[in-house]
């Protein structure tokens, strides 16, 4: 079985260079236990985003179907350092018709709180399957809990609902609803967690 690909692009997280905090071990986790294959690369300026998001989309990287964009965000907006951003309407632009069928995540707290229309804007732009991520600021160790579930599930997953089953279910969904998950499909439709009684 060919393991699903994950091409992620990570901002700098901290102005503190001695502090390490990435989502690397998540991906090399997921790799040892032979799930997915992975593409990381740390982007500090819009300039070195533009260029990954333009050889992601080489042929030869057309197995990697799920985007990661591991960085502090906004509604909208992505952190790339404590004082560059760029907008979500920017790498709409870069990726523009370059996505057909991919799924993205927004491992970017809050990213997801963008209103509908921006969101299925930036779906028709891209042509993705889907866009997912936090509507919230996240706890750290908890989203990575998440992520290791969420990447497996996204590169894996046969349909392009397979998220929303996994984290519609009764074990998933407390921790779902907890970090203001939320699913947009290019079909128009949104999906988020339901709160668990308990």
């Amino acid at each position: 079985m060919v393991r699903g690909g994950v091409f992620c692009v990570e901002g700098q997280w901290d102005r503190d260079l001695e502090r390490r905090g990435s989502v690397l071990p998540t991906l090399e986790l997921l790799e040892r236990l032979r799930l997915v294959r992975y593409i990381h690369r740390d982007v500090a300026t819009p300039e070195e985003l533009d260029y990954y998001l333009s050889r992601w989309s080489l042929k030869q990287y057309s197995d990697y179907h799920v985007g990661f964009f591991a960085m502090h965000g906004d509604p909208g907006k992505f952190w790339l350092t404590d004082r560059r951003s760029v907008d979500l309407a920017h790498v709409a632009d870069q990726l523009a018709g370059k996505c057909e069928g991919k799924r993205l995540y927004f491992g970017a707290c809050s990213a997801m709180r963008s209103s509908k229309a921006a969101l299925q804007e930036f779906l028709t732009t891209t042509g993705a399957a889907l866009v997912c991520g936090y509507t919230r600021a996240v706890d750290w160790v908890e989203s990575a809990a998440f992520e290791t579930v969420l990447l497996d599930v996204l590169a894996n997953g046969a349909r392009v609902d397979s998220a929303e089953q996994r984290f519609g279910s009764a074990r998933w969904a407390a921790l779902a609803y907890s970090l203001g998950f939320r699913i947009v499909y290019a079909d128009g439709r949104t999906w988020r967690p339901t709160p668990t009684k308990g």
